[in-house]
């Protein structure tokens, strides 16, 4: 599964797709991750989780 903020979904998607992979499962956070404080990243962990379960069941990883 791979995680992507907002601010680079466009990128991920061009990447995967021209490394023949276009269905590579992946979920977005906001952006940004780096830079913040610590309790911010652990916020958005907990805000992505209900979809990271969730794209992990459906991709049966």
């Amino acid at each position: 599964m791979t995680v992507v903020t907002d601010a680079f979904e466009g990128l991920f998607k061009l990447e995967a797709e021209q490394r023949g992979a276009p269905d590579l499962p992946y979920i977005v956070v906001p952006h940004p991750l780096g830079g913040i404080q610590p309790d911010a990243v652990q916020e958005k962990a907990r805000e992505a989780a209900p979809a990271l379960l969730t794209a992990l069941l459906e991709s049966g990883a």
